[in-house]
């Protein structure tokens, strides 16, 4: 089973960020909802892992 699928944003944050400083007002609410997209995604993926266990815990007892 694959591990947690923890990765540090920051970096990709901080750099749309400076994209969006850079395109002005239109280019500034396209990236903002680029970075909205991916802290949505980073959200669901620690979702999924929490689910994940909860999962193989259930089948751990079923099976015992």
């Amino acid at each position: 089973m694959p591990q947690d699928n923890v990765i540090n944003l920051d970096i990709a944050l901080k750099k749309i960020h400076e994209l969006a400083l850079a395109d002005g007002d239109l280019g500034y609410a396209y990236w903002y909802q680029i970075a909205q997209l991916l802290k949505s995604a980073a959200a669901m993926q620690a979702e999924i892992d929490t689910l994940r266990k909860e999962l193989e815990r259930c089948r751990a007892r079923r099976g015992s």
